[in-house]
């Protein structure tokens, strides 16, 4: 029966509680043994037969009056407490058991599970590093470690190990642990546990690279699970879903809509597509998004019910606002982009309007005076150029550069943005057919400005401003807020976890951008004050309607009656009574701009590395060697430069420099060592042979291939 009972234990572990159910099922119709009794008993507690479990529990219970549980069955009974979710009692058992075996492993493992269902993570985390330190074969413990450490990102790591400074580190410390482990003992478990651990392990990773910023590394490991597409579409979904409660929703968009694009068949990255666009109060980016599901499901009973309501709206980055003030400056804009002509004639009849400001400062009711024409249609809240950023930084990455927006501006020529103006003119098409005006009114929009002109040079921006004291005061913009705050948490400054200090930041940065372009593009931009829209509505309108060279439409007194509802009543608040808040707006938007960027490199023309590669594979290695010369000059550090002039060398039968070079293309952009690596294998084994002088490098293809066009 012992050697039952190990199976029966192994089903247990392996989580596989349907078939340990049937097990004691049979074993039990042989003998009414207790061991399989509370083997049983965890089975149908996992399977969420809770009753039956009960009933069995109390009835193995009973019988321990008159002859006490062995150690192995107190374990057992342990693990039917936990299963029941009944933590208190299972910590009991588990602490009578320790008393007489303080080293067992397992034992310290499911206390520190209790603790860790109780809300005690500081004592789980020491619990289960004990209960390793006797045992460290088990992966799932390595796991937990790592899950513990990723789930209190947002506190201070001395919360869970006093000595240790960055948990990161730590959790990838414990992950290559757990890898190390499983390789070995991958065997020992079915298969369906197996495929359990090989997601859990790929998830830390990939929560480990997002909270880093190291997309790059994701996505090349993403791509290289494309072969598994139910694997792929699971690692892409949960990857997307990280980098969005991390703050990275567009990163999350560009990420399902490259695996799209991979399965195109695929209706789960729509779904999740059209969620991230309703939580972000995109209506009709969800609606489209909406629609590529259901094309693509065709069991209709399993359609998805999309709820639409408004999510938390976000905050604008102004992370990379110098650098973006820095790449779109005059002298670049009039060396670039001042020949600018749209090359398809249909570009012409697009007018795009911009409608850009702090939220709750009067976009919408903007929006809704230009409606009253017909001629006039709105997106919404689009992400239409958030999108192109993401999509120019995605192919940077799969180059292996580390460049990213706005920097990489300067590689696009006037071919590249005709194109992009044409594939943003066929979204305007499907989403609003047979108008000439296209209203956005995207707030993150301010940050491209620049990358906007430069694509659609005809388009014009609305910028719409309210009172600094009303917006800091309003309870809209609080709530809006009050999710922001302990983001924006500085552990020298207090203030910043207050919302007229979190507007008065928003306001002061997006005044920045906004005096820079207008000092570029003045004649294309139309500032609206908010009071003045809601008090002088006809003359706004008047206005309005003028600069986008639109008539006014008969209708637009309906308008101007239903905008003026919104007036404030500024005039009867009395400001000095709320003298502190004040003070703190005032004391945020006093604070200097960012420093300016004088690191912002600007490469002689575009496409350079296009053109090397186009030599390249004509053969002409001369001109290739030099356009990559000319590129490092400007970027030493270019990761597919140094590539591609390895490659040269080693076509020229210089081994040694196109190691060099190719090791140093793999240090700078190590995602791409398993595509790089192949050939540099070669050269090395070529270069350690005697006969390395009289062989000839074997020919092979740039692994970049097409992705450097």
């Amino acid at each position: 029966m012992d050697s039952k009972l190990a199976l029966l234990r192994e089903m247990a572990e392996q989580q596989e509680y349907l078939a340990l159910q049937q097990a004691c099922r049979e074993q039990l119709m042989q003998a009414d043994f207790r061991p399989v009794q509370i083997l049983f008993a965890l089975s149908c507690a996992h399977l969420n037969e809770l009753e039956t479990a009960q009933s069995i529990l109390s009835r193995v219970l009973g019988t321990a009056v008159s002859e006490s549980l062995s150690l192995l069955e107190q374990q057992d009974v342990s693990a039917v407490y936990i299963a029941m979710s009944d933590y208190c009692t299972a910590e009991l058992s588990l602490d009578r058991l320790l008393q007489q075996d303080p080293s067992n492993a397992l034992n310290l493992a499911r206390k520190a599970y209790c603790r860790l269902m109780q809300d005690d993570s500081r004592g789980a985390y020491k619990l289960y590093t004990e209960s390793l330190q006797h045992d460290p074969s088990k992966v799932e413990i390595w796991l937990n470690l790592c899950l513990l450490l990723l789930a209190n990102q947002s506190d201070n790591s001395e919360l869970l190990c006093s000595d240790v400074t960055d948990s990161l580190d730590l959790v990838w410390s414990h992950l290559a642990q757990a890898e190390a482990q499983f390789t070995e003992l991958q065997e020992t478990y079915t298969e369906q546990r197996r495929e359990s651990l090989i997601r859990q392990l790929g998830s830390v990773r990939l929560e480990c690279w997002v909270l880093e910023s190291k997309f790059a590394e994701a996505e090349a490991w993403l791509n290289g699970c494309l072969g598994e597409s139910d694997y792929y579409r699971d690692n892409v979904l949960f990857y997307a879903e990280c980098l969005f409660l991390h703050g990275k929703p567009f990163v999350a968009e560009a990420a399902l809509l490259n695996a799209a694009n991979q399965y195109s068949d695929e209706a789960e990255f729509y779904r999740q597509l059209a969620i991230f666009a309703y939580d972000q109060n995109r209506m009709l980016d969800g609606q489209y998004y909406q629609t590529q599901y259901d094309a693509r499901i065709f069991n209709h009973n399993e359609r998805w019910a999309f709820e639409q309501g408004v999510g938390v709206l976000p905050l604008v980055d102004f992370k990379d606002s110098a650098r973006i003030r820095a790449r779109f400056n005059r002298d670049f804009i009039s060396t670039r982009f001042t020949s600018i002509e749209p090359q398809d004639e249909s570009l012409n009849d697009l007018q795009p309007v911009f409608i850009i400001g702090v939220p709750f400062s009067g976009l919408s009711l903007v929006e809704q005076l230009l409606l009253c024409s017909e001629q006039v249609a709105s997106l919404g809240v689009s992400s239409h150029f958030s999108m192109l950023v993401e999509g120019l930084n995605l192919q940077n990455r799969k180059k292996g550069s580390n460049r990213s927006y706005p920097d990489i501006v300067d590689t696009l020529s006037l071919q590249h943005l005709t194109e992009m103006a044409q594939g943003l003119q066929s979204l305007y098409d499907r989403k609003a057919p047979n108008a000439s005006v296209v209203i956005d009114k995207c707030i993150h929009n301010i940050c491209h400005i620049g990358l906007i002109k430069s694509v659609l040079p005809n388009a014009k921006i609305i910028s719409v401003r309210r009172d600094p004291r009303a917006l800091a005061l309003s309870s809209r913009v609080a709530h809006w807020l009050k999710p922001h705050l302990s983001q924006s948490m500085t552990s020298d400054d207090n203030a910043s976890t207050t919302v007229p200090y979190l507007v008065g930041q928003q306001l002061v940065q997006y005044n920045t951008l906004m005096t820079h372009w207008k000092s570029l593009f003045a004649a294309s931009i139309f500032e609206v004050s908010f009071e003045e829209l809601t008090s002088k509505g006809n003359i706004v309108a008047s206005r309005l309607f003028d600069f986008l060279d639109v008539p006014v439409p008969k209708n637009i007194e309906q308008a101007v009656t239903r905008v003026a509802q919104y007036a404030p009543d500024d005039a009867s608040i009395k400001w000095s009574t709320y003298k502190q808040e004040l003070s703190l707006l005032l004391r945020a938007m006093s604070k200097k701009s960012p420093a300016p960027v004088h690191d912002m490199i600007t490469l002689p023309e575009p496409n350079m590395l296009s053109n090397a590669y186009e030599y390249y594979q004509q053969g002409a290695y001369q001109e290739a060697e030099y356009q990559c010369k000319v590129l490092l000059h400007h970027l030493p550090d270019f990761a597919p430069a140094l590539y591609l002039l390895g490659e040269i060398y080693l076509r020229n039968n210089l081994l040694a420099m196109g190691v060099e070079y190719l090791n140093k293309a793999i240090d700078l952009a190590p995602w791409k060592r398993q595509q790089w690596q192949q050939n540099l294998t070669k050269a090395v084994q070529l270069l350690m042979s005697q006969e390395s002088s009289s062989k000839q490098f074997p020919a092979t293809h740039f692994q970049c291939d097409m992705e450097a066009k």
